[in-house]
């Protein structure tokens, strides 16, 4: 027995040796895996975290950067109501609907109009421009006698009321996205509360992504075997929309899941929100993409974002899910049905009572009317362009979002546009051989100069050539007025200076030259301002040569041709060609009476941040005297009286204006200059070919003008003149003034020193 027991002694001892040898192996192995593990794992992890650090820099560069390279957007001038101007109520009524305001039982809220059977009432709203903040203000407005009364709701008449400066385009880059930059403050709280209640219920509460929708998308993906759902939340969408592509692939969603979780590491819950209503995608106009809430506000409703109501909001937010199958546009019924889904929701979660859903579902969508302002305003921006471009490179117009101020007047610019239009019509009609007429007209302020309308050709839509500045053409008769001035500044000219209207033969490089009168008839002895007036030819080339032709192209260069062209007899008739721009600008300082000789059109640029970046002043070198210029002016108004602009004083017989009628050889060019109190407007009509034609100035550009003036309230031309100048009756057939008694005298315009000197009663003592 004792000899045994060494035996199992020795078993159980190899058996433990045994153990401990495979529990120490087993534990080398684990460590060895362990080890290898996690020398892996941190291996494995260096491409995850470099990856992970490069989305992190890609989601702070972009958000913190410029995010968005929006377009420089153009406003137009503030529409100045002046009390005491002429109006009627029709015509207010549709330009504040124009303009974006609307028509309820009352106008205590900004943007909101009302209306009586003789007043109008409207909440104007608040806006920055280049002068400064301009408070919003309630005004009430009455009509009498086709006046225009403007009070404030104690009573008190106001001197003018303002309607804020409405965009008109945008500046290059606008043609792929629309876009308006709103801040957290900008953004309605209610539009806030029903984007998250619909879209994304959790939105403060998770970190960017929802664990139960990702669940839920996946289940879905897996059984369909493709990405067929993302259950995204607004963090998710935002970041899908900005920094990746539209593919649908598990890599995306990853990417899109890591870049989420960081934003939301970075930024606030309002800085997402905030970039998520100017982000989003919300319709396709054109060639232009609608990105934010802001932008589809103006477009569809024609009203900033803050004056929309709840069930706007709904609709706005309803065309998230589907932006081209909601849109209200092209699909009214199917938008219509999503918005009061959108309704319902709220309606479910308590944000909205019974009777208010039951209200709101049964309104209309209101989708503002749609003007087509590139071919209304298309002209106007080809000449913002051109003066920026010597101030801005194309690359910032087009990327960092600037306020461009200019002069344009929106009422002006779209009666120009129609009038053209309408009379061109009208033209082709009465004569097909006119089909194709072409045609361009430039209004400017008549005092500051500042150009409140452009039109570049006849038809609606812009055709690309801006005839306005590009159809450089002779300018005919129109080159009359600056003729006479030259005499007037002379000191030995008046307008009852007589001339001589006879046949005249001049030597052109060899050649004979003969003018000729319109009616191929002279007309003898005749006063200055009845050849002006009625465009006589021959008496006005007499004229020049009496002065000197190169005075006459002298002061053509001081009124600002700055085109070169050649002083010869011709030029007296017209040969000298401009464009309608240059017209314009050769007539400001006539029609301002010096208050201006530049034309303007850019007045300030702003950045994004309401800061003036450049400030446009005019300059004014005009070296002849306010009293000169107004003489010359009021010489002028005889047109409309008794020469070739009779039909215009026709139209407007209780108006004071000037004019000039200007047709060129073989009727190749028809135009017309029309000077009111407020306006200085220049028509050119003719063919782009050059091919003579069946119109003259009197026949054709007059009747655009006419047409033009009907549609904007036109003023008179004021009565009083400045120093250094007076009206005095002069008798026809004696430079004496003549008692009011006198029956054949008329008024004239005279520089003091050059009136006559004597008088007389017409008394005959039998």
């Amino acid at each position: 027995m004792a000899k045994k027991t060494p035996a199992r002694s020795s078993s159980k001892s190899s058996t433990q040796k045994r153990k401990k040898t495979t529990s120490s192996l087993l534990k080398r192995i684990i460590h060895a895996l362990f080890k290898w593990g996690l020398i892996v794992a941190l291996v494995g992890s260096i491409p995850f975290s470099a990856w992970v650090w490069w989305l992190n820099g890609q989601v702070v560069s972009r958000f913190e950067g410029q995010k968005w390279q929006v377009p420089s957007e153009v406003y137009s001038a503030p529409i100045i109501l002046r009390n005491g101007s002429p109006w009627n109520k029709q015509d207010l009524e549709a330009l504040l609907e124009e303009t974006g305001y609307r028509f309820g039982r009352n106008s205590q809220n900004v943007g909101w109009a009302a209306r009586s059977q003789t007043k109008v009432s409207a909440h104007l709203r608040s806006y920055v421009d280049h002068l400064g903040f301009h408070q919003s203000e309630r005004r009430i407005f009455s009509f009498q006698n086709g006046r225009l009364v403007i009070q404030a709701l104690n009573g008190d008449e106001i001197a003018e009321a303002r309607i804020e400066p409405q965009r008109i385009g945008f500046l290059y880059g606008g043609n792929t996205e629309s876009r308006q930059i709103l801040s957290y403050e900008d953004i309605p709280k209610p539009l806030i509360d029903i984007l998250i209640a619909v879209e994304d219920k959790e939105f403060y509460e998770h970190w960017g992504i929802s664990l139960v929708g990702i669940a839920r998308a996946m289940v879905v993906n897996l059984t369909h075997a493709s990405v067929r759902q993302g259950g995204s939340t607004l963090t998710q969408q935002l970041v899908k929309n900005m920094y990746l592509s539209s593919e649908r692939t598990y890599t995306r969603k990853v990417t899109e899941i890591v870049m989420s979780v960081l934003l939301e590491y970075h930024y606030s819950k309002e800085a997402i929100i905030t970039a998520y209503m100017n982000e989003v995608y919300l319709a396709q106009v054109g060639s232009s993409a609608l990105h934010g809430f802001a932008a589809a506000s103006q477009h569809f409703f024609g009203r900033p974002l803050n004056e929309l109501n709840i069930d706007e909001f709904a609709l706005l937010v309803g065309m998230v899910k589907g932006p081209s199958l909601y849109n209200p546009e092209r699909s009214p019924n199917r938008a219509k049905e999503r918005r009061n889904t959108v309704l319902g929701v709220l309606k479910s979660q308590g944000r909205l009572s019974d009777a208010d859903y039951n209200r709101l579902v049964k309104q209309p969508l209101r989708l503002a009317s749609k003007k087509k302002e590139r071919s209304v305003f298309g002209d106007y921006l080809d000449l913002v362009a051109m003066q920026l471009s010597r101030d801005f490179d194309e690359t910032t117009l087009a990327t960092k979002n600037l306020r461009i101020y200019t002069g344009v007047d929106i009422r002006a610019q779209r009666a120009a546009s129609l009038a053209m239009q309408r009379q061109v019509a009208v033209l082709e009609k009465r004569d097909p051989k006119l089909k194709g007429l072409q045609g361009a007209m430039v209004v400017t302020d008549r005092v500051s100069g500042q150009v409140r309308a452009v039109v570049g050709s006849s038809g609606q839509v812009y055709t690309g050539f801006n005839r306005a500045l590009g159809a450089v053409r002779p300018i005919g008769s129109l080159v009359k007025p600056p003729l006479y001035l030259s005499a007037l500044a002379t000191g030995r000219y008046t307008w009852w200076s007589k001339i001589e209207d006879k046949k005249l033969r001049f030597n052109v490089g060899g050649k004979t030259w003969q003018p000729e009168n319109y009616d191929r008839q002279t007309h003898g002895e005749v006063h200055l301002y009845e050849a002006m007036a009625k465009s006589y030819n021959l008496a006005t080339v007499s004229l020049a040569q009496q002065i000197g032709f190169d005075r006459v192209g002298e002061t053509l260069r001081q009124l600002g041709v700055k085109r070169p062209f050649t002083m010869h007899p011709a030029v007296a008739l017209g040969a000298l060609e401009l464009s309608p721009f240059e017209v314009s600008r050769l007539y400001q300082p006539i029609a301002s009476q010096g208050k201006s000789s530049e034309l303007g059109v850019v007045l300030a640029v702003m950045d994004q941040n309401d800061q003036l970046m450049k400030r446009f002043d005019q300059h004014n070198d005009v070296p002849f005297t306010d009293a000169l210029l107004a003489v010359t002016l009021d010489g002028m108004t005889k047109t409309p009286k008794i020469g070739t602009a009779r039909a215009a004083q026709a139209a407007f017989p209780n108006l004071n204006f000037a004019a000039k009628t200007g047709t060129t050889n073989q009727q190749k060019d028809s135009w017309f200059v029309g000077i009111t109190g407020d306006y200085s407007s220049t028509v050119w009509l003719g063919d782009d070919d050059n091919r003579p034609l069946s119109i003259t100035g009197s026949s054709g550009a007059q009747n655009v003008w006419i047409d033009f003036t009907r549609n904007v309230n036109p003023i008179s031309l004021p009565e009083s003149l400045p120093d250094g100048a007076a009206r005095f009756n002069v008798l026809d057939s004696k430079f004496e003034v003549a008692a009011d008694r006198c029956k054949d005298k008329t008024t004239l315009a005279f520089i003091l020193g050059t009136e006559p000197r004597d008088s007389s009663s017409c008394f005959w003592p039998f």
